[in-house]
């Protein structure tokens, strides 16, 4: 045999020898090598999305605060308006007084209204 018929002899050999242990150990180089890209690939994608849900978590509480606020004024307004509702007599005229000055911006008659346009 020439030594080119040897080296290939024994190339094949090695190569069938390499392939029986791979067989042994379950999972190819490139195989593993690819699974492993794709574990990393899911990893980075979920710490993005948990990332974006953090995000719409944070603004989801800013606009449940906001709707407390304004069930919180909401509260007061019904208040005053049951006030005004079960008020008689003179209750009831100091109260609509007070909504037409406070809310309205109405003045008695002869009253004068002094404002501060110096801004404090």
């Amino acid at each position: 045999m020439s030594k080119r018929t040897k080296a290939n002899t024994s190339t094949k050999t090695a190569k069938s020898g390499d392939e029986r242990s791979e067989d042994k150990r379950g999972i190819s180089r490139p195989v593993f090598v690819l699974i492993a890209l794709a574990a990393v690939a899911f990893l980075i994608y979920s710490m993005i999305s948990i990332i974006g849900i953090q995000a719409q978590i944070r603004e989801r509480k800013a606009e449940l605060d906001d709707l407390k606020e304004q069930i919180t004024v909401q509260e007061i307004k019904n208040d005053e308006m049951r006030k005004l509702y079960d008020s008689t007599g003179s209750d009831f005229s100091a109260l609509a007084e007070q909504i037409a000055r406070d809310d309205l911006d109405y003045v008695k008659e002869g009253e004068r209204v002094f404002v501060n346009v110096s801004g404090e």
